[in-house]
């Protein structure tokens, strides 16, 4: 999976942190555990190293502390392809994340130690714009770094804009995370960067609970979402395409999934997959990867929405945050469905 130095015309960049994430081990709570796996990763990271594998440029911009695990960090993006040299290193620690993995009836949950992270102590200063920037064709951020701290804040929405007069397509996730900001903070934020945003990922709750949009009750779930956002892009112009996924979870260890894509005109939606759960941390992740893949890959719309939703299903069964799988595989659940061993 090694790569060359990022292209100087045709890099993905993604700005976020970097955690380590502990996983007690057989299902058990932290309260059981004498024992975590453990990985690397972080919303945007995950697009990125799936954007790696499926052949783009890439790059990641974050800051990491001056130890053994920014060390580690950088070796596993590294690992992918992904260019790390602009990657800044100081003071703090790197974030922690425990996972407690549901089963059952049982949900699974999250407990964040990511306080006096290395990157949610990052200054303005520290960031240099026209050399991070050189070279990049497309920016990823999500809602969850700019809630990590006020400068973290002032960063992101910086960035977004300093890509935008720049012509750099920006790809803008909600992720809203109740544990890190409220949602009168999400909204101020996302308010903020609309106007300089080309790819949403806003799903109907991102509507209801963010932007307090109104939702007909009578209209299916498509005619909703078809409604929405051509509301969304009448009010900003400037939005070439978005998506979403609708999950029905009939268990912890198994869902229905389907993805949505608009491109300004009309909306596609994928094939509704069941599918069994191994990990599911990191499948809105795989799915906004394929999304941009579909668009940098000019696929048509209906193509997209698929190609997103199988890399998504697929990621599912995979250990960890970041989707082990490639185009090739990808392509084959897309066109053949699931197979007999591949020998």
């Amino acid at each position: 999976m090694q790569k060359s130095e990022a292209n100087s015309k045709n890099t993905v960049l993604a700005f976020g942190e970097v955690m380590l994430r502990l996983t007690p081990t057989n299902f058990q709570r932290v309260i059981q555990a004498e024992e975590f796996d453990a990985t690397y990763a972080g919303g945007e990271a995950n697009v990125i190293c799936s954007l790696s594998m499926f052949g783009h440029n890439t790059k990641l911009i974050t800051k990491l502390p001056n130890n053994i695990l920014g060390d580690k960090v950088i070796r596993a993006m590294n690992s992918f392809g992904v260019d790390t040299k602009d990657i800044i290193r100081g003071e703090g620690r790197l974030g922690i994340y425990f996972l407690e993995q549901g089963f059952g009836v049982r949900n699974s949950n999250v407990i964040y130690d990511r306080q006096y992270s290395s990157i949610s102590m990052a200054t303005k200063e520290e960031f240099d714009f026209d050399e991070i920037l050189k070279g990049v064709k497309m920016i990823h951020i999500s809602g969850v770094t700019p809630a990590l701290s006020s400068s973290l804040y002032d960063i992101s929405k910086e960035l977004i804009k300093t890509a935008n007069q720049r012509g750099i397509l920006v790809s803008y996730d909600s992720n809203y995370r109740s544990k890190l900001w409220s949602l009168e903070d999400a909204r101020k934020f996302m308010l903020e960067v609309l106007p300089y945003v080309d790819i949403a990922f806003l799903g109907i709750l991102d509507f209801i609970n963010i932007l307090e949009y109104k939702v007909s009750e009578e209209k299916n779930l498509e005619a909703k979402l078809t409604d929405l956002y051509n509301e969304l892009f009448e009010k900003y112009p400037n939005l070439k395409y978005a998506a979403c996924t609708k999950r029905v979870v009939n268990s912890v260890n198994n869902n229905l999934l389907q993805g949505f894509f608009f491109d300004g005109k009309k909306l596609s939606s994928s094939r509704t997959h069941d599918i069994d759960i191994l990990d599911r941390v990191g499948g809105g992740d795989a799915f906004t990867a394929g999304i941009l893949h579909g668009i940098l890959s000019d696929m048509d719309s209906s193509q997209i929405a698929e190609f997103a939703t199988c890399a998504s299903a697929l990621k599912h069964s995979i250990k960890g945050d970041i989707n082990m799988v490639d185009l090739a595989q990808v392509e084959v659940l897309m066109n053949c469905g699931i197979e007999n061993i591949n020998r």
